[in-house]
């Protein structure tokens, strides 16, 4: 019995070495291409971002297909990135400020305004229709933003040199100096000075607005300094990435009911996140939906549905076209379009514009370089490493480690063009070993098992 157990033993550890052992290896062979990466030496992180050639040959919806290899031929540390919108720094602008002399609140209602425009901007002069003269104190400002194009966060009010005050104010905004709205009910503009300590406060804070003008009030009675000059903050600007575009000819079909379709191949997997489409001729418009899908196997999944249109109105340079639709990231191949009329299309048919981002590749220079980015395997599954999380742990410890942008140098032939089609199917032989054990393992228990029912029914 002992033999029977020492044999089960040895099964089962051999059945868990064979699970828990390393799979086979990535290498250099088992993709189609290579690009070589101009690293600069001595750097810790390096980041590349992916032409339209490497869409092109991918295999794999997620880019799993990719890796990235140091001269040794080790895969080294790699994380796919999506590029981030940069939010520019606020500027500030000075806005000219003109005092209103005389009357109250209700008789800055209704002014006639008189507007000088010149090479360098707007200039306002007042006549107030109660013709109050300006020996009258000071009941509000005016301040002209009409040649500001971009939204305001902020104004920065300074005054001359005055005594302490403490002034409550009120903000309103009007893009026709007729009709006002309030935008800041109350705030405060204060200077205080005691024991030579000065506590200032000389912003107005609001959310983004874009106004032609606004206007500073206070109650009746409110010292207020004489205010010399305001300057506006704008809004930070929010900086997309540059977007390259794919511009497609499609093939004519006839669909369900009569209706034409043109369907569209990309020839890759391209992150498409926004589209249009462009219509050949001007003066045209055309209702239609855009779907998409990854393959001839996978259900069409609509992306939009709306109207597109060109129209010229007669100018040489002057034409009118529908927005660029915003989409959900996509990368399928295969796209289509369903024309809901076919009225007044025209003979050349419409073609469709797909934009897109090439994703980042970030990765660790472990090891020696030169670095090659392989691309182009179909039996190559996705293994990314959390590249990401380390660099916005570095980048939470102010310690100044960026990555380093490099360009794709020449490409090379690694495998070649054999490993972006399907492999013969490869022998299992570790399934079929573990197998194997296995099952012996099982008639070992059942010839153990056997021994005793015959031991046990020995006659004594």
């Amino acid at each position: 019995m002992s033999t029977y157990w020492t044999t089960f033993l040895g099964l089962l550890l051999a059945a868990n070495a064979l699970a828990a052992g390393p799979g086979p290896a990535i290498t250099l062979d088992d993709f189609a291409f290579g690009y070589r990466l101009n690293t600069a030496p001595g750097l810790p992180v390096y980041q590349v971002v992916l032409p339209e050639e490497m869409y092109r040959i991918s295999r794999r919806g997620d880019l799993g297909d990719l890796r990235v290899f140091n001269a040794q031929g080790e895969v080294v540390p790699y994380a796919l990135m999506r590029p981030a919108p940069i939010d520019e720094a606020s500027k500030r602008v000075s806005l000219p400020v003109f005092p209103v002399h005389g009357g109250d609140t209700r008789s800055h209602e209704s002014l006639s305004v008189k507007v000088i425009r010149d090479q360098n901007g707007t200039i306002i002069n007042i006549n107030e229709a109660s013709s109050a003269p300006n020996h009258q104190p000071v009941t509000a400002y005016l301040i002209d933003a009409s040649q500001v194009t971009a939204p305001l966060t902020k104004l920065h009010v300074r005054w001359g040199k005055t005594e302490s005050f403490v002034a409550k104010i009120s903000l309103s905004r009007s893009d026709d100096l007729n009709r006002w709205s309030t935008i800041v009910d109350s705030t405060a503009l204060a200077e205080l000075v005691h024991g030579g300590e000065r506590l200032t406060r000389d912003v107005i804070e609001f959310g983004s607005v874009k106004s032609g003008y606004f206007r500073l009030t206070w109650p009746a009675g409110t010292q207020v300094a004489s205010i010399m000059a305001v300057e506006a903050e704008l809004a930070p600007v929010r900086q997309e990435p540059a977007a390259a575009w794919l511009r497609l000819e499609g093939q004519r079909v006839v669909g369900d009911a009569g209706r034409e379709l043109l369907t569209f191949d990309t020839g890759g997997r391209f992150p498409v996140d926004r589209l249009n489409i462009d219509l050949p001729e001007p003066n045209n418009l055309l209702r239609a939906a855009v779907w998409s899908r990854a393959d001839d196997k996978t259900p069409w999944r609509q992306r939009y549905t709306g109207l597109f249109y060109r129209v010229h109105p007669g100018e040489p340079s002057v034409e009118f076209r529908n927005e660029t639709v915003s989409v959900t990231r996509s990368m399928d191949r295969y796209w289509r379009v369903d024309i809901e009329s076919n009225d007044g299309l025209g003979s050349r048919p419409p073609k469709l514009e797909l934009g897109w981002v090439g994703d980042r590749v970030t990765f660790l220079a472990r090891g020696s370089g030169p670095y090659l980015l392989a691309i182009g395997g179909h039996d190559v599954s996705g293994a990314e490493q959390p590249v990401e999380q380390l660099l916005r742990a570095l980048d939470q410890q102010n310690n100044g480690i960026h990555p380093m942008a490099v360009a794709v140098g020449e490409r090379v032939v690694l495998g070649g063009a054999d490993r972006l089609e399907p492999g013969p199917y490869p022998v299992p032989w570790r399934k079929l070993v573990l197998w194997s054990v296995l099952v012996g393992g099982v008639l070992l228990l059942a010839g153990m098992a056997v021994g005793l029912i015959r031991q046990m029914n020995k006659p004594e």
